[in-house]
């Protein structure tokens, strides 16, 4: 069964989501659903269920467009990229939110997707920094000092945890054997008594999320950096497409300042939609950046200086190609990049 209604009918739902929403509608529909006609005046973004930050991303987006682009910006809600990603091949969606890592495995077809889908990156969007870290008191000073020591693994209701840690030991060259694995449901439940009661050694979390902040303000922590040396960020690569960057010292368990994995979140398209669609979506979104920042605190760090990246792990879509040329912000290496990403190499 399908619905539509406002934004703001749903604001509870959405967390806090801090939006007045005037033209922009939501859509909520299980995969079996009957597609409902859709106007040409639409532009619609495939998102997950509210309450979720990619819902709270779509929502200030759909605003934006919604008052600026002359279009009705429309939010798909829906169980993730599985159920709207077909509905871009249909042209039933024109762009979605998805983690980078979401977006590389469809345009590979890789598990859990079903067949490979054509998707093209409009824009890097937020993200958050994550990493490996260590109690304060602990005698480990580097990655390299990890071998032997006890690490959670597996994390068997959130199997993708599982990639992103193992990517991160083989940074400094380990795998699981190398380590003392312990195998965890999720991530963060039990976190906080595994460092506590120093039932682990090595731990792996996102920077300034609430366990980090709280176990930092009272056992002390603190990250571990990466080896950036080209061999080691190509060993992670081969577990799945890292994105780093640096990270100044300050957050929570940030002692120094270092360079640590980036999990992007990217506004995405497909082939078949139109250059001219995404062109103005894109155009409306650097050109009302302040409005998409201001939107809710979860795109406060959607500045427009990060929508172009030369580490993109999807090639950009032709309409996104043309907005940043026309800018002067397409690098030798963005089209580097993209030939590479375009040849599937």
């Amino acid at each position: 069964m399908w619905r539509s209604e406002s934004v703001r009918s749903l604001g509870a739902q959405a967390r806090g989501l801090a939006l007045v929403v005037g033209a922009v509608a939501v859509v909520a529909a299980l995969p079996s659903a009957v597609v409902p006609a859709r106007a040409a005046n639409d532009i619609v973004i495939g998102s997950k269920e509210p309450g979720s930050s990619f819902y709270t991303y779509a929502a200030a987006i759909a605003d934006v467009l919604s008052k600026h682009a002359g279009k009705t910006g429309k939010v798909l809600s829906v169980a993730g990229a599985g159920v709207f990603l077909p509905m871009m091949e249909n042209k039933e969606a024109d762009l979605g939110l998805v983690s980078h890592y979401e977006g590389w495995l469809a345009r590979k077809g890789k598990k859990p997707f079903p067949k490979a889908y054509d998707v093209q990156l409009v824009l890097v969007g937020g993200g958050f920094h994550v990493g490996l870290y260590v109690r304060n008191d602990s005698p480990i000073k580097s990655r390299k000092e990890i071998k032997g020591k006890r690490i959670a693994y597996k994390y068997s209701g959130t199997p993708g945890i599982h990639v992103y840690a193992e990517a991160e030991i083989a940074n400094v060259g380990y795998d699981w054997k190398d380590l003392k694995p312990v195998p965890r449901t999720s991530l963060y439940a039990g976190q906080r008594d595994d460092v506590k009661e120093k039932r682990l050694e090595v731990f792996y979390a996102s920077v300034g999320s609430g366990v980090t902040r709280e176990l930092d303000s009272t056992v002390g922590i603190r990250f571990l950096g990466l080896d950036t040396s080209p061999e080691a960020v190509a060993r992670m690569k081969k577990v799945y497409p890292v994105v780093i960057s640096k990270v100044k010292a300050g957050p929570p368990g940030i002692r120094e300042d270092m360079t640590l994995v980036k999990l992007p979140v990217y506004l995405i398209s497909h082939k078949t939609v139109s250059a001219d669609t995404v062109y103005l979506a894109l155009k409306t979104l650097w050109d009302h950046n302040d409005a998409l920042m201001k939107a809710s605190k979860r795109t406060k760090s959607w500045t427009k200086d990060n929508f172009a990246d030369e580490q993109a792990t999807l090639p950009y879509h032709a309409g996104a190609v043309r907005f940043y040329k026309e800018k002067g912000v397409w690098t030798k290496a963005m089209e580097a990049n993209q030939a590479q990403l375009i040849s599937g190499k």
